[in-house]
C-alpha cells in the first residue's frame, strides 16, 4: 500500500487532472495553477495467482490565467489585425478511483476486470475584451467587445473493462480473447454570460447580450473486440495468422437551452451573477438552442499475419471498418441527420528488426479514417456569439488519413555512441476546414466547413551523442525539422498556408567526480507561407543557449546552477522574446548516511520569464502570450530512510523479508 499527497503554487500538479477536459465551457489555459492531492494505490493477492488492486485519488486545482493575443486575419487581397486580452480564473475538485482484478485460472485462462470511476466539480469565470482593426494604414477600429462569463458544473463518470483470455491446450500458439466494455457519463453545467459589442463602421450600432445557458450531455458506450490468433506450421517458426472483430456502440444526449435574460441597468460584467436554475423572466431561444439524440455505430473486421523471431517482428493486413452517425434534434427537426454510412478499407503494417541487443529499426504504416463531429454536420447557424457564427455542413465527407514512420536506435557499448533517429509523414484526403466569410462592415465571421485535400505533415529528427576519448568530454548533436501544408478558404478563397520549422542544436558535456557541466546553443528558423500571392511569407528567428554546472564536495555540500537565453524576432510587436533565465540551488546532507539533506532553490533569478507561442491555419496567425511563474525561492528538508536495509542489519534474512 502506498499513501502519496502534495500541495504546491509552482505549477506542478503532480497527476493528470482529468476531470478538467469534461467540461466545454470551464478553464482557461497557461496561467498560474495552485494543486493539492491525496490518494491511496494498493496491491494485494496470493502470488500471481489473483490480484486485486486500484488506486483512490483526490485533487484540487486553482487556475488563474491572463492571457494576451494578437492575431493576423489573412484575406486574398490585405490583413486585419485583433487584439485580445483575457482573464480566467477555474477551481475545480476531482475524485478518481481505477482498480484491475486479475485472475491467472490455469497456464491457459486469465480474467481481468478493470472499473474506474470519479467525480467531478468546477467553477470559472471569465473577463475578456477585443479589438479589430481593418488592415488600412490607419488601421481602422471595426468592432470592439467586452464579454464576461461565469460558469459552474459537475460531472460523474463510471465505466468497466472485462477481457478474458485462452490459449488451447493441445494448439501451442492459438489464442482466443475477448474484451468487453461499458462506460457513462453525466455532465452538467450553468453559464451567464455577457456580450457588449460596439460596431464602429455602423451609425449609431450597438449590442448587449445578456444570457443563462443550460448544458447536460449524457452518454452510453457499450463494445466489444473478439480476437483469434491461429499458428502457421510449427509455432516455433514464429508465423501466425490474426482475426479480429470489434463494435461499438454509442448513444448520446446532448441539451443545450439558451435563454435571454432582461438587461441590468448598472450591470457590472466583472462580477455577474451565477445561477443554479432558469433565472425569473429568463426567455427560451430556440433558435440559439438544441436538444440532440446521436448515435454512433462503429465496426471493426482485421485480417492479418505475424511473423516474430529473435531479429524480426511483423504485423501486417488489411481494416475493413463500416459506420454510422444519426443525429435528431427534438426542438427543430431541420437540424435533423439521417443516418450515414461510411464503409472504409486500409491496409496496416509495423515491423521492428533488431540489428542486435543494442540496435534496431521500427517501421510503420497505417491508415485510419475520422467522421466529422456533429456540430461540423448541423446545418442550422450557432449565433451565440455575433462575431463568430458557425454553420454546419450536411454533406461533408470522412477524413481519410495515411501516415508511415520510421525509428531508428544504436548504442556502441565500446565507444559509448548513441544515435537515435525518427521520421514521420501523414497525408489527409477529404480534410474537414474551415470556410469563413467576414463582414466588411460588422467585422462579425460566419464559418462553415468542406472538405479539401493535399493536408500533409513531415517531422525528423536526428540525435548524435558521443564521448570523446578521455571519456570525460562529450558531445552531442540534434536536428530537428518540420514541414506541414494546411489547406482552407478565405472569403471563399482557396490558400493554402506552409508552415516550416528548423531546430538544430548542438552542445558539449564535461564531467568529473566532482564537477560536471553541460552548454548547448540553440537556433529556431520559422517561416509561414500562402498560396495566394497577396499575403507575404512570414519568418521568425530564435536563438540563445542553455548552461548548467553542478559542483560536489565531499563534505557533503552541493550547488548547482543553470542558466539559459532566447531572443526571438519577427512575431508581433510586443511578442518578441529577448530573456534571460537563472536558476541556481543549495544543498547540504548530513548524519553518517547524507540522508538527511537541507535545501534552498532560487528560480528565475532575473524575473524575466516569458510564456509566448505561435499557432497558424490556412486564414489566421496567432501569437499568445500568457502569465507565468516567476521569481521565486523554496526551503527544502529532504529524509531517504529503507527500513528494509535496517531490518537486515538486526539479522533479518533475505527469504525472511516479505
Amino acid at each position: 500500500m502506498t499513501i502519496i499527497g502534495g500541495a504546491n503554487n509552482i505549477n506542478d500538479n503532480g497527476f493528470t487532472d482529468r476531470g478538467r477536459g469534461r467540461f466545454r465551457d470551464l478553464g482557461g489555459n497557461g496561467g498560474i495553477n495552485t494543486s493539492q492531492r491525496f490518494g491511496i494505490n494498493f496491491n494485494i493477492g496470493k502470488d500471481e495467482k489473483i490480484r486485486f488492486g486500484g488506486n483512490v485519488l483526490y485533487s484540487h486545482s486553482d487556475r488563474d490565467s491572463r492571457q494576451k493575443s494578437e492575431v493576423q486575419y489573412l484575406f486574398p487581397d490585405s490583413t486585419s489585425y485583433q487584439s485580445s486580452g483575457a482573464r480566467t480564473r477555474d477551481k475545480g475538485h476531482n475524485i478518481s478511483s481505477d482498480f484491475r482484478l486479475q485472475w491467472n485460472i490455469d497456464d491457459y485462462n486469465t480474467i481481468d476486470f478493470r472499473p474506474r470511476f470519479s467525480y467531478s466539480f468546477r467553477n470559472s469565470s471569465r473577463l475578456d475584451s477585443t479589438l479589430l482593426r481593418a488592415g488600412d494604414p490607419a488601421l481602422t477600429p471595426v468592432n470592439n467587445s467586452l464579454n464576461s462569463s461565469r460558469n459552474h458544473g459537475h460531472s460523474v463518470e463510471a465505466a468497466g473493462e472485462l477481457i478474458y483470455n485462452h490459449k488451447f491446450k493441445g494448439k501451442p500458439g492459438r489464442s482466443f480473447s475477448i474484451q468487453a466494455n461499458y462506460s457513462y457519463s453525466d455532465t452538467r453545467e450553468k453559464a451567464t454570460t455577457w456580450s457588449d459589442i460596439e460596431y464602429y463602421l455602423l451609425t449609431d450600432q450597438s449590442e448587449k447580450l445578456y444570457r443563462f445557458i443550460d448544458n447536460n450531455s449524457w452518454s452510453n458506450s457499450v463494445g466489444a473486440r473478439l480476437t483469434y490468433t491461429e499458428p502457421l506450421g510449427d509455432p516455433k517458426n514464429g508465423n501466425f495468422l490474426n482475426f479480429a472483430y470489434r463494435f461499438s456502440y454509442r448513444w448520446n444526449n446532448a441539451d443545450k437551452l439558451t435563454y435571454d435574460l432582461p438587461l441590468q441597468e448598472g450591470y457590472n460584467p466583472a462580477i455577474g451573477n451565477t445561477y443554479d436554475r432558469v433565472p425569473e423572466g429568463a426567455v427560451l431561444s430556440e433558435d440559439l438552442s438544441n436538444r440532440f439524440r446521436n448515435k454512433f455505430f462503429n465496426q471493426e473486421l482485421q485480417i492479418g499475419y505475424k511473423k516474430a523471431t529473435k531479429k524480426i517482428n511483423l504485423d501486417a493486413g488489411l481494416l475493413f471498418s463500416p459506420s454510422s452517425t444519426a443525429s435528431e434534434d427534438y426542438i427543430d427537426a431541420a437540424r435533423n441527420i439521417p443516418a450515414r454510412w461510411v464503409w472504409n478499407v486500409s491496409p496496416y503494417a509495423r515491423l521492428r528488426y533488431k540489428f542486435s541487443d543494442r540496435s534496431s529499426i521500427r517501421a510503420h504504416y497505417r491508415a485510419r479514417t475520422s467522421q466529422p463531429s456533429v456540430a461540423q454536420l448541423q446545418p442550422v447557424a450557432d449565433v451565440s456569439d455575433p462575431l463568430n457564427i458557425r454553420v454546419g455542413n450536411p454533406g461533408l465527407k470522412p477524413t481519410f488519413t495515411q501516415s508511415i514512420g520510421a525509428h531508428f536506435n544504436n548504442f556502441n557499448m565500446t565507444t559509448q555512441q548513441a544515435i537515435f533517429a525518427v521520421a514521420n509523414v501523414s497525408y489527409a484526403m477529404n480534410t474537414i476546414v474551415a470556410r469563413t466569410v467576414s463582414n466588411p462592415e460588422t467585422g462579425g465571421r460566419t464559418t462553415t466547413y468542406a472538405n479539401a485535400n493535399g493536408n500533409f505533415n513531415v517531422f525528423g529528427m536526428v540525435m548524435v551523442n558521443q564521448p570523446f576519448r578521455n571519456r570525460k568530454w562529450r558531445y552531442n548533436v540534434r536536428l530537428n525539422g518540420s514541414f506541414s501544408s494546411t489547406p482552407g478558404y478565405i472569403n471563399g478563397d482557396f490558400n493554402r498556408t506552409g508552415n516550416l520549422r528548423l531546430s538544430p542544436t548542438a552542445g558539449i558535456t564535461f564531467s568529473s567526480d566532482i564537477f560536471q557541466m553541460t552548454v548547448n546553443p540553440t537556433y529556431s528558423f520559422g517561416m509561414v507561407t500562402n498560396s495566394m500571392p497577396q499575403q507575404k511569407n512570414q519568418k521568425t528567428h530564435s536563438y540563445g543557449f542553455d548552461a548548467n554546472a553542478s559542483l560536489y564536495l565531499p563534505f557533503g555540500l552541493d550547488l548547482s546552477t543553470d542558466l539559459s537565453f532566447s531572443k526571438s524576432s519577427g512575431y508581433s510587436a510586443g511578442f518578441n522574446a529577448d530573456q534571460w533565465l537563472w536558476n541556481a540551488q543549495l544543498s547540504y546532507s548530513v548524519l553518517s548516511d547524507k540522508s538527511l539533506t537541507f535545501s534552498v532553490r532560487a528560480y528565475d533569478l532575473l524575473g524575466q520569464k516569458k510564456n509566448i507561442s505561435r499557432s497558424v491555419s490556412a486564414s489566421m496567425i496567432s501569437d499568445n502570450r500568457y502569465n507565468d511563474l516567476t521569481r521565486y525561492v523554496m526551503f527544502g528538508v529532504t529524509w531517504k530512510f529503507n527500513t528494509l536495509k535496517k531490518k537486515a542489519a538486526r539479522g533479518w534474512n533475505e527469504g525472511d523479508i516479505p
